[in-house]
């Protein structure tokens, strides 16, 4: 195992949310790192990765370095969805829709990685075979996390998700959860509601911090589990 850690050898962003959510909730982060992207540096010298003549002397190419970058974007989503969780204040529509962006944005980085991973035949760089990595890894998988992706679609490409203000509250604003969006595209199931009361439209509605920190949860503990299995057994 690599001498070097995070919190020591790091870049600033890893070093900035080691202590945060790597070190606890992600940690497989950290030793996939030690194992996989130290060797492709320059370190102890500098951060950056080797040159092509280097890397063949370590036997690795540019496949392993665009592994590599995809790693450390799943990171850089992972990062803004963390401050936007923590604001100390109720996420409004822009920063719910922001995060549901990022935290998708982050399963698809990290679905393309792990079938990279496994299957070396795809074409490294920004190119049809990223999307077909991804597809084929859903494909073997069962689609992991397909329901968070589907939330991210319809926020993004459907219109807003409806809501509802619970008035006299500080944390006021309500979206469909997860599970229950698709009951509430057509927005008159919500509007002609008497959601007063309580009933069934409300129980069907969370806050947009607790559905985001469900879907948080959901997602580190998919990677947690597969830079594990995946990545680090194989």
């Amino acid at each position: 195992m690599s001498n070097y850690t995070i919190e020591k050898d790091g870049d600033f962003l890893e070093q900035n949310y080691w202590p945060l959510f790597i070190k606890n909730i992600f940690s497989y982060y950290e030793k996939f790192w030690q194992k996989f992207i130290v060797p492709l540096t320059c370190r102890p010298n500098n951060i950056h990765f080797k040159e092509d003549v280097d890397l063949r002397v370590i036997g690795k190419s540019i496949n392993d370095t665009w592994i590599a970058q995809l790693h450390y974007a799943v990171l850089f989503h992972l990062s803004r969805v963390y401050d936007l969780r923590h604001t100390g204040q109720p996420l409004n529509k822009d920063q719910f829709i922001e995060a549901f962006v990022r935290l998708s944005s982050a399963t698809d980085v990290a679905d393309e990685l792990l079938e990279r991973y496994c299957n070396n035949n795809y074409l490294p760089g920004l190119s049809a075979d990223s999307r077909k990595a991804r597809k084929e890894w859903r494909q073997k998988n069962k689609y992991p996390l397909q329901h968070i992706r589907e939330y991210r679609n319809y926020i993004v490409h459907a219109g807003l998700l409806p809501n509802i203000v619970i008035i006299g509250s500080n944390d006021k604003l309500r979206f469909p959860k997860i599970s229950k969006y698709k009951e509430y595209s057509d927005w008159r199931k919500v509007t002609n509601a008497s959601i007063g009361s309580g009933g069934k439209v409300r129980s069907d509605f969370n806050s947009p911090n607790n559905i985001l920190d469900e879907a948080w949860k959901e997602v580190l503990d998919y990677f947690n589990t597969q830079w594990q299995s995946v990545l680090l057994e194989n």
